[in-house]
């Protein structure tokens, strides 16, 4: 009798030994699934921190890219501007319109001299520390809301500013070609941009667009 006790209570606790057993490994499995999710949580919160990191960097890049134009960011020599302008026909009703500005080329100094001068030797000689800058530009008129008139362009549509902020008074020159011509859409029209400026004084053209906005170019090639 005492033996099937005995044997009764070793198999009791056989089966309480193996049910805590069970349950301790269900626990250590609960823990490391927690664990693990944890990780995962982290792992994903400092991937998306990278990824929000990249577009704020992109959206940084684009934001620079787009604003290409503004004073402390001109356009450069060689680089093309989509500008916005307008074209007035006869009894001066408007339409708006798209065009490429790109300044080609830049010339100043002894070298804008001797052209000028061999242009037309009734050009002024630059004054005592000024000089010659001739910018060649070109014009596209790449989109129009009519197709009947066009757009005129011309030298008189830039401003020459300097480094202190201020505007030249504009030169009369004679240069060939000169930036002049009415422009239809599709069409384009390249000329010389010329005026008496400081010697050395870093340049900025300026084209005033549609939208009484000024865009920015620069000399410094």
């Amino acid at each position: 009798m005492i033996k099937k006790w005995f044997a009764a209570g070793t198999i009791g606790a056989a089966l309480t030994l193996s049910a805590c057993g069970s349950d301790t490994t269900e626990v250590n499995e609960e823990q490391d699934t927690t664990a693990s999710e944890s990780v995962e949580e982290a792992e994903e919160e400092v991937g998306e921190a990278e990824e929000e990191a990249a577009e704020e960097e992109a959206t940084e890049e684009e934001t620079e890219e787009s604003e290409a134009g503004k004073r402390s960011n001109p356009v450069a020599v060689g680089e093309t501007k989509v500008v916005d302008i307008t074209i007035y026909d006869n009894e001066s009703n408007s339409y708006e319109g798209k065009a490429e500005i790109t300044v080609n080329s830049i010339t100043r100094g002894e070298e804008a001299w001797e052209e000028i001068q061999s242009t037309n030797e009734f050009n002024e000689e630059p004054a005592e520390g000024h000089e010659y800058l001739m910018a060649d530009v070109t014009a596209t008129l790449v989109e129009a809301e009519t197709e009947d008139y066009a757009w005129y362009v011309d030298a008189m549509n830039f401003s020459f500013i300097g480094s202190d902020g201020s505007p030249y008074d504009w030169m009369s020159v004679v240069v060939e070609p000169e930036l002049n011509g009415d422009v239809y859409e599709g069409g384009k029209v390249e000329g010389k941009v010329v005026n008496m400026v400081k010697q050395d004084d870093p340049i900025l053209l300026v084209f005033e667009d549609g939208n009484w906005d000024n865009v920015f170019f620069s000399t410094e090639e």
